[in-house]
């Protein structure tokens, strides 16, 4: 008995689901527009999609720091160095705080206010860089193996030079002379607050 209640209400139901779908001439007030309807959805969805896209974007522009050339590592390098030297060549304090992230980095410029010798003002141009090579290179931390000379002044340098991310630009973090030093914890220090 409860098996024919079950199979009864299986047909009448199979049967209310057959005449709801089944379509009705002058009933259907659809539109004839329908497909322009899924067509603004399919637009809706693109434009879904390319704000995903722009948000991808944005969060990869967030690495835009790290650098992954020597030609970047180069570039960065020799502008440093050329606000290092025109900060010392000038006597500008406010220009070495630009290009260096410690307080012992800016007191070892200014000891060479004066001191140290040029024989043309600084020029960016004129900044030789060689056996270049990224050791590290993160979004916190640039690791650079360089030999550093310029022809507007004697002398050169050859080291582990460290860059740290500060807000919008690579400064000056440290300076080590052999490879095998321990450079890695300039990479973690903290910099100073005033710079």
């Amino acid at each position: 008995m409860i098996r024919r209640l079950i199979a009864g209400l299986i047909v009448v139901g199979l049967g209310v689901g057959v005449w709801a779908l089944w379509p009705r001439g002058d009933s259907d007030t659809t539109p004839t527009t329908t497909p322009t309807a899924v067509v603004s959805t399919t637009t809706t969805t693109t434009t879904v999609v390319t704000s995903t896209s722009e948000a991808n974007t944005t969060t990869t522009s967030e690495d835009s720091n790290v650098v992954t050339t020597v030609e970047e590592a180069e570039a960065i390098l020799r502008e440093l160095w050329f606000g290092w030297f025109e900060g010392i060549y000038n006597q500008d304090e406010d220009r070495i705080k630009q290009v260096v992230g410690t307080q012992a980095m800016l007191d070892a410029a200014g000891a060479q206010f004066g001191v140290m010798e040029f024989a043309a003002a600084p020029d960016p141009a004129l900044i030789l860089l060689s056996d270049l090579e990224i050791l590290r290179a993160d979004q916190i931390c640039l690791a650079l193996w360089a030999g550093v000379s310029a022809s507007f002044r004697p002398g050169a340098t050859e080291g582990v030079q460290i860059l740290r991310w500060a807000s919008d630009r690579w400064i000056f973090a440290g300076f080590w002379t052999h490879r095998d030093d321990l450079w890695e914890a300039d990479c973690d220090s903290q910099l100073d607050a005033s710079f």
